[in-house]
């Protein structure tokens, strides 16, 4: 386990500090879009990205920030996406259908609740800000859910991955990489029964 930590470290010290925070910043900010962020596994990289900065790969606080604001970004990007495209008669099938009116009340009724702490469940992360415009949510009300959600998540996953790494030393790292591959092969395993229903 240590030669595969190693050599995951020998690989991201090679790339130069700048390239290291636009991977960082281009996987959060896809993770925080409607249904590209259903099937990332997010949170997994706000893990690893923890787990290696316990290690000195890159400081904490700056994968921190740049998590929680690329994430934030990628909320506000679905968020608009839902505004511009609520008059789609999709869109309005699916808001206004009576069978699932009683959803959609609790939706409304706890939006700051399953915007902010949604963050931290892996599915449901990405979809609040397309509904939360459909549903004609106030846009600076929104914003500021999605920048305590996007804030909070951000730091449980690093700080989380620095915890564990600095609790199991190097042999995290393997472990989290395991785990962003099963979460990835779950995920596609969904979409490919789904597909055949």
């Amino acid at each position: 386990m240590d030669v595969f930590s190693n050599y995951v470290i020998e690989i991201l010290t090679g790339i130069s500090p700048v390239l290291q925070m636009v991977g960082i910043s281009a996987f959060s900010y896809a993770e925080g879009l409607p249904i590209i962020g259903s099937i990332l596994p997010g949170g997994t990289v706000a893990l690893l990205a923890g787990s290696l900065s316990a290690t000195g790969v890159f400081s904490p606080y700056l994968a921190f920030i740049v998590i929680a604001v690329s994430s934030f970004f990628g909320d506000m990007t679905g968020f608009f996406l839902g505004k511009k495209f609520k008059e789609k008669v999709w869109i309005k099938k699916i808001v206004n259908s009576e069978k699932h009116q009683k959803s959609w009340d609790l939706f409304d009724r706890h939006l700051a609740i399953i915007s902010i702490f949604g963050k931290l469940i892996p599915v449901v992360r990405s979809t609040p800000s397309i509904f939360a415009a459909v549903r004609g949510v106030r846009t600076r009300r929104y914003m500021v859910y999605s920048f305590l959600g996007s804030f909070l998540w951000a730091f449980s996953g690093v700080f989380l991955g620095k915890i564990l790494t600095e609790f199991l030393g190097k042999k995290a790292i393997p472990l989290i990489f395991g785990f962003l591959i099963l979460s990835v092969v779950i995920v596609l395993l969904r979409q490919i029964i789904k597909s055949k229903k």
